[in-house]
């Protein structure tokens, strides 16, 4: 009966794991879908922006800038792009006639008809777009708003600002997966439906080869089928690719927006004799009970309920010793033996395994102002959302503290650690919602990662944990790779952060002031204060080497203010000399944590005497993304005192865009990453028009960085940039040199009176 029992629970095993890891291959399936289409989607977020910039362009301008980001290259599933438009029946002559509109790309001035033919309230038409094969162009006048589902799908994207992908039908009459997004004046997506409706550009879609995207899908699952079903208000569709075999089971993954994915493969099943150790097991089994019959006559129950209970307190202890006790998982102990194994595994089977080094980003915080116990329920919560979103194949750990490893064993590697830590990041940016906490909780997460073999499990530890320093150095809510050069980094920043706890008090920090312009007439009209360390040994030192370790530490905060009250006496003193310009002043996201800048921003005007509408406080994206809510509410309080607050860094967020105008701004200074490619790049150049109208709508200035060439200067002037700094107009400069050079020969003369005898 044992025998038995034991086999059927071997069969049961091997089968559950099979049809855990068809689930989970299911799952990567599922995911690559995603990846896939959200990739596509990033393509029609930059065309858009290229549509803003350029609203009058033609099939071959668009041709152009495609064939200039390698669209069709970068994306071998892409088929088609358009931007759509619609346009109402009474104004559908006007807009042929202002289009020349032609039957097709290559036949300018053809007749052009509606099609298909008919009245209609309103058409869909193509207003520029580029497509694979050039052999099949669609008519100008296809209305794609002929189908009613198409319609509804257009309206919806105009009147909530989201995109969707869902089924569409060509110019061929195919059913095809598409993806649009709806583009608006300006950029941004209006808060409202009225202003949504009126701002409306277009729809920015493109038709994808379902097929591609599904095989893609299927790469590395071999024996597996997959069908994306679509179950709309009108629409059933189901695109499918794989053959599935006799007999297969399936699996299903919701989507949301009405997809599902079903994949299908062939699953072991838990009968024994259909498993060979299961079978073997069975009778050896049957032969050996017969021995083990005997045995149990001659022992009594009470020994075997000592035995028992004996094994069963064991198990307790040895779980205990190796297991987190908060969050139950393997703790420090038990993940150092799992990495010996992994590295020998991975050693004995030629693969390269990895480790994740995962730490939350000031958890400190969150114990010292929600206590502790809240701070348990995060890490609970930290833990099951991490169980829920790797695979059962993953080892996952709490180091201690705020502390997580993930081990990703090499031999089963499917999914790059790259992405792993991605989809990690993805969902630790959800809110947490605790038990007592009134507000949900959002917490940023840095991951270290270290891939291959290593003499130790203590080494590739390590190198994690110089990795996950890195992205924490780097800014944080990130991943970084471990290289062997990062060693080198660590122990020169261990260094630096000696070095600096001295600094301020043994006065090696110095401002220099960089000029900046207006654009028009080239101006002077204000000056931007940069912080220097002149380091007792290795001299000059630029802000980028130490200012993260002063983050890092803390004494920004110090440092911060001993600089805005440095800038605020030089600026009083020009002012008094009778030059009067601005003087703005950089705000670390760590200043802006507290309520203390408040009171240094006070300070520093009362003893200086400078007007306060002289003085801007800039705050780049990601410190204004910090804590949104409580970092607007300081922003407000220091406009209150007449300080104006500029966004350094413009351009490079993501979020700051839609979230813009709840903070109290004054002017944009778009990053230099796009001044210097706007000469270059046209999405570069897209994007700078782009933010410049959006200040234009919001009442902004803008200004860019970085300027260093005629050409770049001339660009920028014809995107109505208002002002501008860079090395092209002047480097920064001490105040000496910027006192002769530029300030005391702009200066009146000083009357004087002749003296006679």
């Amino acid at each position: 009966m044992g025998a038995a029992v034991a086999a059927e629970s071997v069969a049961q095993n091997a089968a559950g794991e099979a049809r855990q890891a068809f689930d989970q291959s299911s799952a990567e399936i599922a995911s690559r879908l995603q990846t896939t289409i959200h990739d596509e989607e990033s393509l029609v977020v930059n065309a858009g922006a290229f549509v803003l910039e350029h609203p009058d362009a033609t099939y071959p301008e668009l041709q152009q800038w495609m064939t200039t980001v390698q669209a069709f290259e970068r994306y071998p599933e892409l088929e088609a792009l358009a931007h759509l438009v619609i346009v109402p029946a009474s104004d559908l002559d006007a807009y042929v006639t202002a289009k020349n509109l032609s039957a097709g790309v290559d036949e300018p001035g053809a007749g052009f008809e509606v099609t298909p033919p008919g009245k209609r309230p309103f058409y869909c038409l193509v207003a520029v777009g580029d497509l694979r094969d050039l052999t099949s162009v669609p008519p100008a006048g296809l209305d794609y708003c002929a189908a009613p589902d198409v319609a509804a799908s257009i309206v919806r994207a105009r009147d909530t600002g989201q995109s969707s992908y869902e089924p569409i039908v060509d110019a061929n009459g195919l059913t095809r997966l598409g993806a649009q997004v709806p583009i608006y004046l300006g950029g941004a997506v209006p808060t409202t439906q009225a202003a949504r409706r009126a701002g409306f550009v277009g729809v920015l879609g493109m038709t994808l080869d379902q097929t591609a995207v599904l095989e893609r899908a299927l790469t590395d699952h071999r024996g597996l089928a997959v069908t994306m079903h679509y179950d709309g208000a009108t629409t059933d569709v189901a695109f499918s690719a794989g053959q599935v075999p006799e007999g297969a089971q399936a699996s299903t993954i919701s989507l949301n927006n009405g997809w599902t994915v079903k994949t299908f493969g062939t699953v072991a099943s838990g009968d024994i004799l259909s498993n060979d150790d299961a079978t073997a097991l069975l009778v050896t089994g049957v032969m050996v009970s017969i021995l083990l019959g005997l045995l149990v006559l001659v022992l009594g129950t009470g020994q075997q309920r000592a035995l028992r209970l004996v094994g069963e307190k064991t198990g307790e202890l040895r779980h205990q010793a190796s297991h987190d006790a908060l969050t139950g998982l393997p703790n420090r102990a038990l993940i150092m033996d799992r990495i010996e194994q992994l590295l020998a595994r991975n050693r004995r089977n030629k693969t390269e395994g990895a480790v994740l080094f995962i730490d939350l980003d000031e958890f400190k915080k969150v114990n010292d102002t929600l206590g502790h116990e809240a701070g348990d329920q995060l890490l609970m919560a930290v833990s099951a959302r991490l169980r829920s979103t790797l695979r059962d194949a993953d080892t996952i750990g709490r180091m201690g503290g705020d502390e997580f490893v993930v081990l990703l064993d090499g031999g089963r590697l499917e999914v790059a650690p790259e992405l792993v830590a991605s989809r990690v990041l993805d969902v630790m940016r959800q809110p947490f919602e605790l038990t007592g906490v009134t507000m949900p909780l959002i917490v940023n997460t840095s991951i270290g990662i270290a891939l291959g073999d290593r003499a130790t499990a203590g080494e590739l530890l390590r190198d994690a944990d110089v990795a996950l320093y890195e992205a924490k150095d780097a800014g944080r809510d990130r991943y970084e790779f471990f290289h062997p050069g990062m060693q080198t980094g660590i122990l020169q920043r261990i260094e630096l952060e000696f070095d600096l706890r001295s600094a301020l008090d043994e006065g090696q920090f110095h401002l220099v002031y960089q000029p900046i312009y207006d654009l028009e007439d080239l101006t002077l009209i204000g000056v931007e204060a940069l912080l220097r360390w002149d380091h007792p040994s290795r001299g000059l030192t630029q802000p980028d080497e130490f200012i993260p370790i002063l983050e890092h530490t803390g004494q920004i905060n110090d440092v911060g203010r001993w600089a805005l009250h440095q800038a605020c006496e030089q600026m009083a003193a020009w002012h008094a000399a009778g030059n009067i310009l601005d003087i703005s002043v950089n705000v670390s996201g760590r200043q802006l944590d507290k309520d203390d800048i408040l009171g240094h921003i006070r300070d520093a005007l009362a003893t200086s005497g400078l007007d306060p509408t002289s003085l801007i406080i800039e705050v780049t994206e990601t410190a204004l993304m910090r804590n949104a809510e409580a970092t607007a509410g300081r922003l407000r309080a220091i406009k209150d005192l007449g300080v104006r607050v500029a966004v350094d860094d413009f351009g490079t967020g993501y979020s700051s865009l839609a979230y813009l105008q709840q903070f109290p701004v004054d002017c944009l200074k778009i990053d230099r990453m796009f001044t210097s490619a706007i000469a270059t790049s046209p999405e570069s150049k897209a994007l700078i028009g782009t933010l410049v109208q959006l200040g234009k709508d919001l009442g902004l200035k803008t200004l860019a960085e970085g300027v260093e060439t005629v050409e770049e200067m001339d660009l920028l002037r014809g995107q109505h940039v208002n002002e501008a700094q860079g090395f092209l107009l002047s480097r920064p400069l001490d105040p000496h040199t910027l006192e002769a050079q530029l300030l005391a020969p702009a200066r009146p003369p000083t009357p004087t009176s002749d003296v006679t005898d």
